[in-house]
């Protein structure tokens, strides 16, 4: 049994380590990584890019994270007219009768509202590079928002 134990407790510790990601801290050259200058889109997802520096590698992770939330949550205010004809357009296609259903103008403007509303979104770092400059820590981080989060929340509208 003591033996099952140690190998029990082994394998869990591969398995956390094995699921950490690491990055490497790179010095910096004053050159952006390509994809933090491109802007990446898709039919299923946004994504929000930021930098965050500090003298603290945590501090300046946090600040690009935050700061990545915001630029995710501005794009999607920005953009609340088309998210809600996307999401609209997929209560369309979803309706069982086959006849285009008829939305008011009260449902589109609750739509909207909770759009321009939506604070907390749940989402994952597509990429992250760290750089050292000095005593200066540069995190670039792009994380990436799946609209279907947001269309659950939209589908819990009276």
């Amino acid at each position: 049994m003591n033996n099952f134990f140690k190998f029990s407790l082994l394998t869990l510790c591969v398995f956390l380590i094995s699921c950490s990601s690491t990055y490497k801290v790179k010095p910096y050259k004053n050159k952006i990584p390509d994809w933090y200058v491109e802007d990446n889109t898709t039919l299923f997802n946004l994504y929000g890019k930021a930098l965050g520096e500090s003298e603290s590698l945590e501090i300046a992770n946090r600040k690009a994270e935050g700061l990545a939330v915001s630029n995710l949550l501005n794009k999607m205010k920005s953009n609340v007219n088309d998210i809600r004809e996307q999401y609209l357009n997929d209560i369309r296609s979803k309706s069982s009768d086959g006849k285009k259903s008829t939305i008011s103008n009260e449902f589109k403007e609750k739509i909207t509202f909770e759009i321009r509303n939506f604070k907390q979104p749940s989402y994952k770092v597509s990429k992250k590079q760290i750089f050292k400059d000095g005593d200066i820590f540069k995190v670039f981080v792009e994380i990436e928002f799946n609209k279907s989060q947001l269309y659950k929340s939209l589908d819990q509208i009276n």
